[in-house]
């Protein structure tokens, strides 16, 4: 749980410490710790596969991480939403990738791990992944694969997106040079030990909260905007600190900005602090996150990204940059009524009346859920009738019940059924799916705990729908579930242990991260 190297039952402090604490208690030996480590593995892989087994739908996240032996690996994680309407996600493998990271390797080193937790084709919804050209050909080549995969569809990382978004705006020349001036202001202090005590003295002077400054950091989402956010916050300190002749040498003093550039920063960090919020909010992995991406992202240009009256010419163009690449990353204004984001939407209670959306396209929206209701609940039925016959013949093998009056007749009236009555229970079908949903629509009953409450206490209510829910719902708005894994790959995989082969490295992260999640 703590990823620490298993030879530290070997070491001497470790040792005495023991003896110390217990004198008694003799300390196994590494092998023992790694057959110990094997059994568990094994045992909590069965205990995941059993709980995928049981789900109804799932979504992947996925993401390729090189580690300091330069290996590279692919790490791929599962969400979906149990019987009790609880969010789950664990990681299923952390896979070595060898060859070239191509779209089509990606895809059949994911298909491999699908297939390897006996995952159907109708269960699989959609892959989450950044949006690099790989990722793209690979949810391509996927979805000319429905015998295996299904309708799945690709859904690109929000918080890449938005990133991409962002750095779009940021290439804007006054406000590149602004930001190239603050970078070189804030490495100053990062390489100048004198000048950064001379900054927590000046802090302390002045009253100012003792913060350290920010380097930003292009792989890292919204540095760029903390950076600013920071240093603008501490301008009076770090001005202090740039004129005092016996702190910083004349040269130096000119890493100042000017008048405009600190008012340019503080403007942009103000209009890029929201985005840092809603990145963080769809990059939580324990809540639902992709039905309400597109609702804020509306919300986020009608109500902050509108240029004012008062707004400098810079901060008009980032706003209106900002608006465009994401109307065009997300194709905000042309997504299909049958779009996961519009679907999802609907179906979170929050967010169902669609209001970002002009009614002939809301009517659209509310169809597609009707059909993909009808159709899970349809898929289903049959399912449990299979098991059904399938238990029915195993019964009938192992000894011949007697005559069952009931289904006899039952039989006799299915053999005698008219087209008529099939139009007949065709249309009392969907009429209930759509009854469903005009009553769901009408509901205004509210759960404080989240959509997943919400649907936990009425899923008896709107049995149909409640299936296109756990089908919608379980998708995540980012990769961030599997980046997340590169932070415990890092304390897995480092200089110490370096030469760990691909099937212990696999094994580790897997305990790492799931052993707290059954």
């Amino acid at each position: 749980m703590d990823m620490r190297p298993i030879n530290v039952v070997e070491g001497e402090g470790f040792r005495k410490l023991m003896k110390t604490m217990e004198p008694d208690y003799t300390v196994p030996k590494r092998s023992s710790i790694s057959h110990t480590l094997s059994l568990k593995y094994s045992d909590l892989r069965d205990q995941i596969s059993t709980h995928v087994e049981n789900s109804t739908a799932l979504s992947f996240t996925t993401d390729i991480w090189t580690s300091v032996s330069m290996e590279a690996y692919m790490a791929v994680t599962c969400h979906f939403i149990t019987q009790e309407w609880e969010l789950c996600a664990f990681v299923l493998e952390t896979k070595l990738m060898e060859g070239s990271h191509t779209g089509v390797n990606i895809a059949q080193q994911l298909g491999e791990v699908a297939d390897a937790f006996a995952i159907p084709n109708y269960k699989r919804v959609a892959i989450v992944h950044d949006n690099a050209s790989n990722m793209k050909l690979c949810t391509e080549t996927l979805k000319k694969e429905p015998e295996k995969w299904g309708d799945v569809q690709g859904v690109y990382c929000s918080g890449h997106t938005l990133q991409l978004c962002i750095n779009t705006a940021l290439k804007q020349d006054r406000i590149r040079r602004t930001v190239s001036a603050a970078r070189n202001l804030v490495g100053h202090f990062k390489k100048s030990a004198k000048a950064t005590a001379a900054l927590k003295e000046k802090q302390k002077q002045q009253n100012v909260v003792e913060h350290k400054l920010i380097q930003d950091v292009a792989t890292r989402w919204n540095s760029t905007c903390e950076m600013l956010d920071q240093l603008v916050e501490q301008r009076w300190p770090v001005t202090a600190v740039l004129s005092d002749p016996s702190i910083t040498k004349k040269g130096d003093r000119t890493l100042d900005l000017t008048a405009d550039q600190w008012k340019l920063a503080q403007e942009t960090a103000e209009v890029l602090g929201p985005l840092i919020t809603l990145t963080e909010l769809l990059s939580q992995e324990e809540n639902l996150s992709l039905s309400a991406t597109v609702p804020m992202l509306f919300n986020l240009k009608k109500r902050h990204l509108s240029p004012e009256e008062d707004d400098s010419p810079a901060i008009t163009e980032i706003k209106t940059t900002l608006v465009t690449e994401i109307d065009s990353r997300w194709q905000l204004l042309s997504l299909e009524p049958s779009s996961i984001y519009l679907l999802s939407s609907a179906l979170d209670q929050r967010f169902k009346q669609l209001k970002f959306l002009d009614k002939e396209k809301k009517d659209l929206v509310y169809i597609e859920v009707v059909r993909l209701a009808e159709h899970l609940n349809q898929r289903q039925t049959v399912r449990e009738v299979e098991g059904d016959l399938a238990a029915s013949h195993e019964e009938e093998e192992t000894a011949m019940p007697p005559p069952n009056k009931k289904k006899h007749q039952e039989i006799v009236s299915m053999l005698m059924q008219t087209d008529s009555d099939d139009e007949e229970e065709e249309e009392h079908d969907g009429d209930s799916a759509k009854k469903e949903m005009e009553q769901y629509l009408r509901d205004t009953t509210k759960v404080q705990s989240g959509p997943l409450a919400w649907w936990k206490q009425n899923s008896d209510r709107y049995s149909k729908l409640a299936f296109a829910a756990k089908h919608c719902l379980c998708v995540p708005a980012t990769s961030t579930p599997s980046e997340r894994i590169f932070s415990k790959a890092g304390y897995v995989v480092n200089k110490t242990r370096s030469s760990l082969l691909p099937e212990n490295v696999d094994k580790l992260i897997f305990l790492a991260h799931n052993m707290r999640r059954v």
